[in-house]
């Protein structure tokens, strides 16, 4: 045959025949939703069911819990009701029920803890089923608790130590910088409402997902106690003439991510452009927080938003904006976050408490940047330790503090 009559039809074929030829129709099982195919590594394990596992099987199961939770420095994702290919075909409820017991059973074989993201219902044959994304969780044995470091940056006057005052200490800002006050160091840093140091602030969650701050009057020593995650949040100073200080702090700190803060009402001012270079330059994951939303209407925070994103897509950044509007944009940013595209965009306020829940989630969610194999490249190279600060401690002597880069530190 001619390779144009194949590419156009044979004009030889009956004309009857050629009618009765209609598209086919999508069935239900094509419309359901779909995540990417299931890779081999990752942290992300996709299974159909985990119904009555035999017991080798189960042990095959444990092995493979293991091997994600390596992959992912102590967290993995396990979409339930969903096949390799990424298909969500769903369970029925008493299927997801069995199947979750399953799971269970295999993290407490290892050691480690359960939480249920979310839930999905997936409508098709005229029924409804269930899927559902868990985050596995497991403290590695040579650490007490998994550590992120977050380095906060923003325009001065963005909000950045009120909405960190805000999260670590779970009580809301009363509109005239309250909440702050326990971040500054120093007392022209109360007096004039600047940061001009670094400070370091602390927020715990537990294997449950639940926050564990300084609420309740818990010290930082009992939170590093009952937390199972900790996100170590670096306060950078914003001004200009502290831009070295704030320099020194993304280099020497070592931060895994960085948030951005950028305040709805004035937009993308001063350093605000600096910094993101600086973080970009660094090849730092970087999420955007737009916050003080309660100080103006939603025409102007839309404007704020707007230019942001245009800044984002430029080709000087060439990143893809993505606006967290309910829990499960959050989840999913933070699933995905380790990649160098996608930027997560929160629109907050510290005063009324709107989406605070939303980024508290993010950050529960937020994976270790390293995997286990990493890590223990890292652990096997010689000993690096960078000190950043020296402490003199009556009764102890001389205490340095810094960062360890690689290798092991002992006694």
């Amino acid at each position: 045959m001619d390779p144009m009559c194949s590419l156009f039809g044979d004009e030889s074929e009956p004309r009857a025949e050629k009618k009765k030829r209609r598209p086919s129709r999508p069935t239900s099982l094509d419309l359901r939703p779909r995540l990417p195919p299931e890779v081999e590594e990752g942290n992300v394990e996709y299974k159909l069911k985990l119904l009555n596992p035999s017991p080798s099987r189960f042990e095959h199961l444990v092995t493979q819990m293991k091997w994600r939770l390596q992959e992912g420095g102590g967290e993995a994702i396990y979409e339930i009701g969903v096949e390799d290919s990424g298909m969500m075909a769903g369970l029925t409820e008493d299927e997801l029920k069995r199947s979750l017991y399953t799971l269970n059973r295999m993290a407490e074989k290892l050691g480690a803890t359960t939480s249920i993201l979310r839930e999905r219902d997936i409508e098709g044959d005229g029924e409804v089923r269930k899927a559902a994304e868990v985050l596995v969780r497991k403290v590695p044995d040579d650490q007490q608790f998994l550590d992120l470091r977050l380095a906060v940056l923003g325009n001065v006057d963005a909000g950045k130590s009120t909405l960190l005052g805000v999260l670590t200490q779970g009580e809301l800002d009363n509109g005239r910088g309250r909440a702050r006050l326990n971040m500054f160091r120093h007392l022209h840093e109360i007096q004039s409402g600047r940061t001009s140091s670094i400070g370091h602030e602390i927020l715990g969650f537990d294997s449950h997902g639940n926050v564990i701050n300084y609420n309740e009057n818990r010290t930082a020593a009992e939170i590093c106690e009952s937390a199972s995650k900790l996100i170590t949040f670096i306060d950078l100073a914003g001004h200009q003439k502290y831009l070295k200080t704030t320099i020194f702090g993304l280099t020497g700190y070592n931060p895994d991510y960085t948030m951005l803060v950028i305040s709805a009402n004035t937009g993308i001012v001063g350093m605000t452009k600096e910094h993101l270079g600086l973080a970009l330059a660094l090849k730092l994951p970087i999420f955007i927080v737009i916050s003080k939303t309660d100080l103006c209407s939603p025409a102007v925070t839309e404007r704020t938003l707007k230019q942001v994103e245009r800044v984002l897509k430029s080709p000087g950044c060439n990143r893809i904006p993505l606006r967290i509007e309910n829990e499960d944009d959050a989840i999913t940013a933070a699933a995905n976050f380790n990649t160098d595209r996608i930027t997560p965009i929160f629109r907050i306020s510290s005063v009324s408490g709107e989406n605070l829940d939303l980024l508290r989630r993010f950050l529960n969610v937020l994976p270790p940047p390293h995997s286990g194999k990493e890590q223990e490249q890292l652990m096997q190279e010689l000993t690096e330790y960078q000190v950043d600060e020296m402490y003199t401690v009556p009764g102890a002597g001389t205490v340095v503090g810094g960062t360890l880069y690689r290798g092991v530190a002992r006694e």
